[in-house]
């Protein structure tokens, strides 16, 4: 047998010849596709490139909202027509009622709960100007309730500025006494205090000689008071401060204070401001100026502020960074589970219906802050714009 010959070699499968016919087409094998014949070409880039233009059109779906021309500088509140009103109703509309299916445990409501109560009966100076016109009528309507006594306006030093609106809130005198019966000051250090607010009813800060000692540190222990030196405030005074000759810098010894001027040289050089004293906090204390301020301040500001960074955040998502005010509205709340019609059906069936409040940023950053009081804290702010549109109801466009 030939070496060649193997077992591989005749176990090969050999097609079978195709009988030829030329009038039946039925003898074709019906294993053949009917497309073999038709030639392959790649697709150009053209055509890729057109493709790809098509789909990134049809996925931006986003366009500039059609509008009428007219924006809207304030928004018209029932019930709301001057300055208390608009305190009253910002007070009232600051956040959203606790839903029945929050999806928070009883320690994380009570911990929402006794948040927004300890907040101070406080409202931004922004908000007031977002419900009611920043008109000199306005202005005049709060000059007449401070001289009156009845509205008390603080200001925050350190706290953005006058554009935003968060270094001027206002307080209600009945509201900042009932502070400050809750703190459980002493009565006698409570009608001092209120009667030197109403001899001036349109100071921001006080000198600490109009009241004992023993009442300015029990007010600022319970932080009706504060040191205008922590806001990094200079004392306009000029008083303790001395001239420094060139003949004095050059005999002091190299590496103290006096090398370089002395603590009055900025005063000395030009600059505004006092000259800086090593004292101890109570002296400092006890002989500077002491800013009017309320307890629990500082939660109220972080969460304003936080409010208005979110709402800008979900208005720059967008391309233009504008959208239906309704459909930010939806986004703010988050596709929370409700006792709506479908919700319920869907509950009913065992399905997924929607995410629970309490996984929303809205519960759980921002414990309940509600939507449109947002809305009209950045619009009293300068930061959003609202414009009427003429198929979507209302915008709402940023203008940062």
């Amino acid at each position: 047998m030939p070496l060649y010959l193997t077992a591989a070699h005749s176990s090969r499968v050999s097609k079978p010849a195709q009988r030829s016919t030329s009038n039946n087409s039925s003898t074709r094998r019906h294993s053949a596709s009917p497309f073999a014949n038709i030639p392959r070409t790649k697709a150009s880039a053209s055509r890729a490139k057109s493709l790809s233009e098509t789909l990134d059109d049809g996925d931006d779906d986003e366009q500039w909202l059609e509008t009428t021309g007219k924006v809207l500088p304030t928004l018209s509140v029932d019930g709301a027509k001057d300055v208390l009103s608009a305190m009253q109703h910002a007070r009232a509309t600051m956040f959203a009622a606790l839903p029945d299916r929050a999806g928070m445990n009883s320690v994380r409501i009570a911990e929402v709960l006794n948040f927004q109560k300890n907040l101070p009966a406080i409202v931004s100076l922004a908000h007031v100007h977002a419900v009611v016109s920043a008109s000199s009528k306005t202005e005049r309507q709060l000059a007449t309730l401070q001289a009156a006594g009845k509205v008390r306006k603080l200001r925050i030093a350190g706290r953005g500025n006058d554009i935003s609106g968060t270094s001027e809130v206002l307080i209600t005198m009945n509201d900042l006494q009932l502070l400050l019966e809750q703190s459980r000051v002493a009565a006698e250090v409570t009608s001092d205090f209120c009667n030197l607010l109403l001899r001036q009813p349109r100071a921001t800060s006080i000198p600490a000689q109009a009241l004992p000692a023993s009442h300015v540190t029990a007010l600022t222990r319970t932080g009706f008071l504060v040191s205008a030196s922590l806001s990094g405030s200079r004392n306009l005074s000029l008083a303790g401060s001395s001239l420094v000759g060139m003949e004095k810098i050059s005999r002091a010894a190299s590496g103290t204070p006096n090398a370089v001027g002395g603590e009055a040289a900025f005063e000395n050089l030009g600059g505004t401001g006092g000259a800086k004293r090593p004292t101890s906090g109570a002296q400092s204390t006890l002989g500077g100026d002491l800013t009017l301020s309320v307890p629990n301040l500082g939660p109220y500001l972080r969460l304003l502020n936080a409010g208005r960074a979110h709402l800008l955040e979900l208005l720059g998502k967008s391309k233009y960074k504008e959208g239906p005010l309704y459909l930010l509205r939806e986004k703010w709340d988050g596709a929370v589970d409700s006792d709506n019609r479908v919700s319920s059906a869907k509950r009913l069936r065992g399905e997924f219906s929607s995410v629970l409040p309490a996984k929303t940023k809205k519960w759980k950053d921002l414990y309940g802050l509600n939507f449109d009081w947002v809305v009209e804290e950045c619009l009293g702010a300068g930061l959003i714009e609202l414009f009427e549109t003429k198929s979507v109801g209302l915008g709402i466009r940023s203008l940062g």
